[in-house]
């Protein structure tokens, strides 16, 4: 508390004959006709330091593998009622009852006249966000089409555990190939379909606007082309391709709260990319890989420099269980065998994104799949049984990756 200084007024009486009172001057020894008052010194007004706030600490992880015994997991989704659906390469849907460990399998459906061929095969799966009332899932697949070796978007639909083939090819056309055939399938703003094709092994085709091939493709549910998709150079109208220049993409990921979408590239021997898709964006493949000095193409968010680590999933986290890692973009890497987080700036158009922790770390061999899902958790597959990889007993595996605060 501040101490306030009090000063004391002396009043003099005139005299009845209106002389004037002449005051002692303060060097006379004489005593002076009134005394002053002591006024006491300002006390000093004290210093309060702020009360220490504590400082912020990553979140605890833990690791459970929930499935084991699997052919090549390529992808994960969740149906709201908390079943999990996984994609195998050579060419199966399977449905567990729940994520749990060692939930049940209630569901296998076998998608016919497939080719899975190295890099090939069935890959990503995205459900319907009318799932609970139409069923319906869409995939992409390498099959045998008309003669030829295509990637195709299929629509499924089920009926409780039962899936079948509708009869309905969303999007064909994509050439398929034994390397760079990565097919992410994800539903994003306004209920597009987001489709990303490597340029299977034939790099001239991710330049070449007239071929879907090296490309990120934007599609209505029924594989019509929206309205609002770029016009392409060379093309006189919209295309199904949304943005093109791309090796090999093999993630994307839809940053909550902007809606950019974030994709994740393997480069040759150099620049793995983490990019931002903006419309019309060519990404400079195969004439120019990570920044590119003279400015000619959309230049990546990352890149792993003169390293490669094969990063193929990708999602973002959210959650109060993840604090101050919330809203942080998560890769898994093939080559690598790990599960990194990046810090991506909160506007989804801004300068970067900056790599922090490396988890995992050859635990589990190469990792394939990154996926949020509604409970909060990341789950992961790996892809040791495809030729590339050590596999161990178990392989290959579903992973959780749980977050809780210290």
């Amino acid at each position: 508390m501040r101490a306030l200084a009090i000063g004391a007024a002396v009043v003099l009486a005139a005299c009845g004959s209106g002389a004037p009172v002449v005051l002692p001057s303060p060097s006379r020894t004489a005593a002076p006709a009134a005394t002053a008052a002591i006024v006491p010194a300002a006390t000093a007004t004290p210093t309060l330091s702020p009360t220490p706030r504590p400082v912020p600490k990553p979140p605890i992880v833990t690791d459970t593998v929930v499935q084991t015994g699997l052919v090549v997991p390529w992808d994960i989704a969740f149906a709201p009622d908390g079943r999990m659906f996984v994609t195998e390469r050579p060419g199966n849907v399977l449905i567990f009852e729940s994520a749990a460990p060692g939930a049940r399998r209630v569901g296998h459906f076998s998608i016919p006249s497939m080719r899975a061929v190295e890099e090939s095969g069935l890959m990503g799966i995205a459900l319907d966000p009318d799932f609970a009332r139409n069923g319906f899932l869409y995939v992409c697949a390498s099959r045998q089409d008309e003669g030829e070796w295509r990637n195709q978007v299929l629509r499924l639909k089920a009926s409780g555990n039962d899936l079948a083939l509708d009869g309905f090819v969303v999007r064909r056309g994509m050439l398929a190939g034994q390397v760079h055939d990565g097919c992410a399938v994800r539903i994003g703003p306004g209920g597009k379909l987001w489709v990303t094709m490597g340029e299977s092994g034939r790099a001239p085709l991710a330049q070449d606007v007239t071929s879907l091939n090296g490309k990120v493709l934007r599609l209505e549910l029924d594989g019509s082309v929206p309205r609002d998709n770029p016009v392409l150079p060379g093309r006189s109208g919209p295309s199904a391709i949304w943005s093109y220049g791309h090796r090999n993409p093999q993630g994307l990921a839809i940053q909550p709260g902007t809606g950019a979408m974030y994709e994740v590239e393997h480069g040759e021997d150099t620049h793995d990319e983490i990019n931002v898709l903006v419309p019309g964006g060519n990404y400079g493949w195969p004439i120019a890989e990570g920044p590119d000095p003279q400015h000619r193409f959309v230049d990546p968010r990352w890149s792993s420099g003169n390293v490669t680590i094969a990063p193929s999933g990708a999602t973002f986290v959210v959650g109060a269980q993840w604090g101050t890692w919330t809203g942080s973009l998560f890769t898994s890497q093939l080559k690598q065998s790990d599960l990194r987080r990046f810090i991506a700036d909160a506007e989804g158009t801004g300068t970067g994104v900056k790599p922090a922790e490396i988890l995992l770390s050859r635990k589990y061999g190469r990792l394939r799949a990154a996926v949020f899902g509604p409970d909060g958790a990341l789950y992961l597959s790996t892809s040791n049984r495809d030729g590339r990889g050590a596999v161990t007993g178990s392989d290959d595996r579903i992973i959780r990756i749980e977050a809780r605060q210290p």
